[in-house]
């Protein structure tokens, strides 16, 4: 769901900026979804030998780890020249915003 809105929002910015509003966009919505999917892969794997205070751990590290890499590819995408922020900013927030839409729906 969330690659398919990213996919969304790049076509919108596309048609109101063009390529490099497209361009923004899927990075921008990149730097939410990576992160994602690294914690769904590394949390998701079941151990039933895992107490209950590792599986906590893990949570927190995960957690971490995804809020780190997030910093990361900003900094990284803003080394990039001519980029289009609002579309960049754009695409992050729908995939956040579509993350937490389905958390809500799914209870």
């Amino acid at each position: 769901m969330q690659l398919l809105l990213a996919l969304a929002v790049a076509v919108v910015a596309w048609m109101l900026g063009g390529g490099t509003s497209a361009l923004s966009a899927l990075l921008g919505s990149l730097v939410a979804f990576l992160p994602n999917l690294y914690f769904a892969i590394a949390f998701g794997r079941k151990d039933p030998t895992k107490t209950a205070r590792q599986v906590v751990r893990a949570f927190y590290l995960g957690e971490a780890a995804k809020l780190a890499g997030t910093a990361l590819l900003f900094v990284l995408i803003f080394q990039l020249p001519g980029l289009a922020y609002p579309a960049l900013f754009a695409g992050f927030v729908s995939v956040i915003a579509v993350f937490w839409l389905a958390l809500l729906l799914k209870n």
